[in-house]
């Protein structure tokens, strides 16, 4: 318990707080203020002296930000899982640029002005994107010094980079194949299988993976980490996921854990692969021989790449100096043009998001609202055939 002493000098009357620490041989330390209201404050508020006791290890913004990647990387934050080595990766390069910036203030002494200044620094020296995962990053950074007791509440709450920039929607559309370009992307890939008895072997794993791409919307993540047991007759259940680089773990988010249902073509198969699997201790459908997860370099180099060359989707481009040709197309294609089919059959926009297992409808609308607006303009169109059929040339016109 801490007690209050009055204490009178040459320099005045003062009053000295003793509380019980850790941090010192004696168990105690001492506050001194100038009056008895601030002494008593100083008391009473139990949180502030677990700041004083705890806090010493967060002082700097610096501080929280390694103290917040040694929870990510070996406690996960929050209850959550621990983060994937990739995800780690992520999270350090935006911690640099968090420790780049010069914060005039110790940890405990930020207030939302001091934030707002980050982020103009930020939009005025790093790309948008990379500003307002940043801006992010350091969100999280101050809930988990909250919930460590470092400091009373976030500074950086409600303080965010927003979407929808002048020229950001352009730049944020997605490109779809189109249906014609599908055709022939399925068709490659029956057609790659049939080349000779190496392509065949390759090939046997490799058109499943593809057609299944195509008819669920996976993520290139969860069909590399697709596991047997959530392989049926008629869907697929997403459960986890494989990392670039071949580390299985969960799925990113809770919204990530869904079913998805799938046309008999596609199960087919998957079952006729299952036959020739090989074997593989996490029960992968698309192992390596080892029965490891695909590392996913060597799937764009393996069977995507190939891929796109035989569909003829190459496009060509200046790098070093040299004109390279490289696909038109990412393997996320397949994923984009299973949200735009979903859009063109009019589902809502709460079904699109469950099935593209996205944790936030903005992501949803940040990614396809462009199509969605298409959708729009197409049901304002209908609406005008409508009248026109209904009412002939009094369209357009006012009726009683």
């Amino acid at each position: 318990m801490a007690d209050i002493r009055k204490r009178t000098g040459r320099k005045g009357t003062t009053y000295q707080v003793r509380y019980a620490t850790t941090k010192t041989k004696s168990g105690y330390a001492y506050a001194t203020f100038s009056t008895m209201k601030e002494a008593r404050a100083f008391r009473e508020d139990g949180s502030g002296r677990e700041q004083q006791t705890r806090g010493n290890r967060a002082k700097t913004v610096a501080n929280a930000v390694e103290e917040w990647l040694d929870i990510c990387e070996k406690i996960g934050r929050d209850g959550r899982e621990k983060v994937e080595p990739e995800t780690l990766k992520e999270y350090r390069r935006r911690a640099n640029v968090i420790k780049e910036y010069v914060w005039p203030k110790a940890l405990n002494e930020l207030e939302p002005a001091d934030i707002v200044h980050f982020r103009n620094w930020l939009l005025a020296n790093k790309s948008r994107d990379l500003s307002r995962r940043t801006l992010s990053s350091l969100h999280s950074v101050m809930i988990e010094m909250v919930h460590q007791g470092c400091i009373k509440s976030d500074p950086a709450a409600g303080i965010t980079i927003k979407h929808g920039g002048r020229h950001e929607e352009d730049a944020s559309e997605v490109e779809i194949p189109s249906d014609d370009e599908i055709r022939d992307i399925y068709a490659a890939a029956d057609l790659m299988g049939r080349k000779n008895d190496y392509m065949e072997k390759c090939w046997a794993r490799y058109r499943p993976m593809i057609y299944l791409a195509g008819f669920s919307g996976m993520r290139p993540s969860e069909y590399r980490g697709l596991a047997w047991p959530h392989v049926q007759r008629d869907h697929v259940t997403v459960r986890q996921r494989a990392d670039k680089t071949g580390i299985l773990g969960p799925v990113k988010s809770k919204a990530g854990k869904r079913t998805i249902y799938l046309p008999g073509l596609v199960t087919d198969m998957l079952f006729d692969w299952q036959e020739r699997c090989p074997a593989s201790s996490a029960q992968l459908a698309f192992p390596t021989e080892k029965g490891k997860p695909i590392l996913l370099v060597n799937f764009r180099a393996g069977a995507w790449d190939p891929l796109m060359r035989e569909a003829g989707l190459m496009q060509t481009t200046e790098e070093n100096g040299r004109t390279i040709e490289v696909p038109r197309y990412t393997p996320y294609a397949l994923r984009h043009y299973f949200a735009s089919k979903l859009i063109e059959s009019g589902r809502d926009l709460k079904f699109i998001q469950g099935m593209m297992g996205h944790s936030r409808i903005e992501i949803t609308l940040n990614i396809y609202g462009h199509l969605l607006k298409d959708r729009d303009k197409k049901h304002k169109e209908a609406a005008e055939r409508m009248a026109r059929d209904l009412l002939g040339n009094r369209c357009g016109k006012g009726v009683a």
